[in-house]
């Protein structure tokens, strides 16, 4: 065996070992690192304008019901929300569209209970007219299935 024969195998195992690690670690560490941002523009800019890396092995069964949700506030179809839910006063229950996109951008999890802080982009009637804002998901866990209990973005 030459050494670059070596070498390759010992790359190779290093990254089969990181994996595993990561796999071993997914619930308890789904954000591998997050550099928070400087502005203090609004109350979700420190997890909304930071780095965040990702785990990419972690549990996403929470992002899906909020990204579920997300998807109903935007088609204007009715909401699956936990039976404590409140809707903060923009969000029409009227199930009027509401053209907008989204992005994950940092989570913070506790025992049956995570944030998630995403970045989103409204869209106004003319096409060149984008509104930057942040906003937060809370989604518990209720027997097993993640519902968002509260949700709020800046606009």
């Amino acid at each position: 065996m030459n050494r670059w024969q070596k070498v390759g195998i010992s790359a190779l195992l290093s990254v089969a070992a990181v994996l595993i690690a990561l796999a071993c670690v997914r619930h308890r560490y789904p954000v591998l690192f997050h550099l928070s941002g400087s502005c203090a523009c609004t109350d979700y800019s420190e997890e909304v304008e930071g780095y965040t890396v990702f785990n990419p092995f972690r549990d996403r069964s929470s992002e899906a019901s909020a990204n579920a949700f997300l998807e109903n506030v935007r088609q204007g179809r009715p909401l699956v929300v936990a039976p404590d839910f409140t809707p903060a006063d923009w969000l029409h229950l009227d199930h009027k569209p509401i053209p907008m996109e989204w992005r994950l951008r940092y989570r913070h999890n506790q025992p049956h209970h995570v944030s998630l802080y995403y970045q989103f982009t409204r869209f106004d009637d003319r096409p060149y007219q984008r509104w930057k804002s942040e906003g937060i998901a809370e989604v518990v866990e209720i027997n097993g299935t993640w519902k968002v209990s509260s949700f709020d973005v800046i606009w």
